[in-house]
């Protein structure tokens, strides 16, 4: 794993900056290249052939490639390459990814199994060319305003490229989207002018002519058009398993020691389990909280003690939270409002303290297999209200507006008003996408005076099989990408470990796309076919509790020892500072700090941390 960063034209002075602020990603080595037209850079973390010949920017003929990620079948790649003709002089991925573009161009992507973020820069064409892996497991931002061109792993190179060029705008589009989901979509990032290359997407910089190209060359919509398998229970069972046990053991390819995030959960335990039973040797990592609402660490070590894990656990305190609070928007530097952020970030270090320099973290399993319960409980509200017409739905919703939410205040009690607020909510939707946009984003009230709608096509293709399947494509292209993504990668690569995630293998969704959603969620069951492929690895009784998530007690947290960071951050000269958020709006919210909004209270808490550590300076 390793950190990318370039720009069009040339500046040493300005590249090594840039290169400096992700050293986290890449301590083992450092390497760049320039020319009158484009420059490169390249920190290195040292996985695969962890001699010098894994030494980047690399180069063949007339290309030159930094790269960050994993291609884990690059050894077949390797021997369909030498048939060619190609000789090779290292065991790395990288030369094999940099002979494969040189052979096939773009083509080659679609022989990848892996994760990836790559820069190729063609001398004789004078383009570059970025590529993101096809779900989006690594990060790839770039800047374009017509004149500079600057990408980068993280936004920090590209903070470091304009400090004393010209002030970045903050997009109030991303500014918007944080604050009502708690993250920034691909399409955009908290900077006017600046995005990130979407995931299964390529991007074409002609340095001569100024312009850049986006195009796809994956995505998983095709696939939920295919004809649904015509097979047995078993028989998908059987084909499910072969997958899982091919896509975990490629994710094991290594020169350095390897360990796995096992919450105890279905998606960790299969993990796990299988990698224990065909790869042998695992470390496991855990993390408790001594508040039992939100402990799991019990079920994680009950797995792990039957599959025979070599396991460690280590528990969170709100001392411990506030340490890694104090560096949170070091490690995230846009505004990120997840505050799983934190346990992820300290079960890293603890992956880092034994040893591991490659950690795997079962993510996707949700999107992919249906397993987050807002996706029936909310797909159980939809169809009793649908059922409602839709004139009675409209009158109903335009008596509450005229009775106005803020008005119950007065008169009801807090539970009771939440209550009347959220069917309020539910009865402003008019579709399935509508109502699941609002019901799985946060109300904002007069925090800011302006808004957007937020889109995705994904929805509309998974609601022609069934509502749930549209929220999980919903999910599939935001959320998983964009959140918990973005969590793993920031929190294992601030502490120079690789994360990697074994169930985002694309072949993996690409066969779950052509499985009958009955097999999904069957019966009131979720995650149906993956569960009855862990029924062979592990106790029935260990599969079947309720999911806990991976969630912190914020509350308790804030409204005790940690809430002098809400009173400092809260001033109202701070806020001042920027003028984007409505400062009575914040002093009423915190004057009635409770459970139902300590997490629009966090996400402000996040942007007044970022915007003093990244804007006022």
């Amino acid at each position: 794993m390793c950190g990318v960063v370039g720009f069009n034209g040339i500046d040493r002075e300005i590249l090594e900056k840039m290169m400096q602020s992700i050293n986290h990603r890449g301590p083992d080595d450092r390497g760049l290249f320039e020319s009158e037209e484009f420059s490169l850079a390249h920190v290195r973390l040292s996985i695969l052939d962890l001699t010098s010949h894994g030494h980047q920017p690399m180069e063949y003929n007339n290309l030159s490639m930094v790269y960050n990620g994993e291609v884990y079948n690059f050894k077949e790649i390797r021997d369909e390459l030498i048939s060619e003709g190609y000789e090779f002089i290292s065991d790395t991925d990288s030369e094999v990814i940099l002979k494969a573009y040189h052979k096939w161009g773009i083509e080659a992507v679609n022989r990848f199994i892996g994760m990836f973020a790559i820069a190729i820069y063609n001398r004789e064409s004078s383009k570059l060319t970025l590529i993101r892996d096809r779900v989006g497991v690594k990060p790839l931002y770039y800047y374009f305003d017509g004149v500079d061109f600057v990408f980068a792993s993280e936004l920090k190179p590209i903070m470091d490229y304009f400090r004393d060029k010209k002030e970045l705008k903050i997009s109030k589009d991303a500014l918007f989207e944080y604050f009502k989901v708690g993250y920034i979509s691909s399409n955009l990032s908290i900077f006017e002018n600046c995005y990130k290359v979407p995931a299964g997407s390529y991007l074409t910089f002609d340095c001569g002519g100024l312009e850049i190209d986006i195009r796809e060359y994956w995505s998983i919509l095709p696939f939920f058009k295919l004809p649904k398998f015509k097979k047995s229970e078993d028989e998908l069972i059987n084909e499910l398993e072969a997958i899982l046990i091919d896509a975990f053991k490629y994710r094991m390819v290594s020169d350095v020691p390897v360990g796995i995030f096992l919450s105890g959960g279905v998606d960790s335990s299969i993990v796990a389990s299988i990698l224990q039973k065909h790869y042998g040797n695992i470390h496991t990592f855990t993390i408790g909280f001594n508040d039992s609402k939100y402990n799991e660490a019990e079920y994680a070590k009950e797995v792990a003690n039957y599959i025979g894990t070599t396991h460690t656990e280590k528990y969170l305190s709100s001392s411990g939270a506030k340490k890694i609070l104090n560096r949170f928007v070091d490690i995230y530097d846009e505004p990120f409002g997840d505050s799983s952020g934190i346990p992820t970030t300290l079960v890293s270090q603890v992956a880092k303290d034994a040893g591991v320099k490659v950690v795997l973290s079962a993510d996707g399993g949700d999107e992919i297999f249906c397993g987050y319960s807002r996706y029936w409980t909310i797909d159980n509200i939809g169809r009793k209200v649908f059922k409602i017409p839709p004139f009675l739905r409209k009158s109903l919703n335009s008596i509450m507006d005229t009775i106005g939410d803020d008005n119950l205040s007065k008169v009801l009690n807090s539970n009771f008003e939440f209550k009347y607020k959220l069917i309020h909510k539910i009865l402003k939707n008019s579709n399935w996408e509508e109502m699941y946009k609002s019901l799985t984003s946060y109300d904002i009230g007069e925090l800011l005076a302006f808004s957007k709608e937020i889109e995705s096509i994904s929805f509309s293709v998974g609601e022609k099989e069934n509502p749930m399947q549209g929220m999980m494509l919903w999910d599939y292209h935001r959320y998983m990408v964009d959140d918990i993504l973005t969590k793993v990668d920031r929190a294992t690569m601030s502490l120079s470990i690789e994360g990697r995630e074994p169930l985002l293998d694309h072949r993996i969704a690409e066969f779950m796309a052509q499985v009958p959603f009955e097999m999904k969620y069957k019966n009131g069951d979720s995650k149906y076919l993956l569960k009855k492929v862990l029924e062979r690895y592990i106790p029935k009784e260990m599969i079947y509790r309720k999911k806990m998530g991976f969630g912190i007690p914020i509350f308790e947290w804030f409204s005790s020892d940690l809430k002098d960071m809400f009173e400092v951050n809260f001033r109202e000269d701070e806020l001042k500072k920027h003028n984007l958020l409505n400062i009575d709006y914040i002093e009423k919210e915190y004057a009635k700090l409770s459970k139902k909004n300590i997490v629009n209270l966090w996400f402000i808490l996040v942007f007044q941390l970022w915007y003093k550590k990244y804007i006022d300076r």
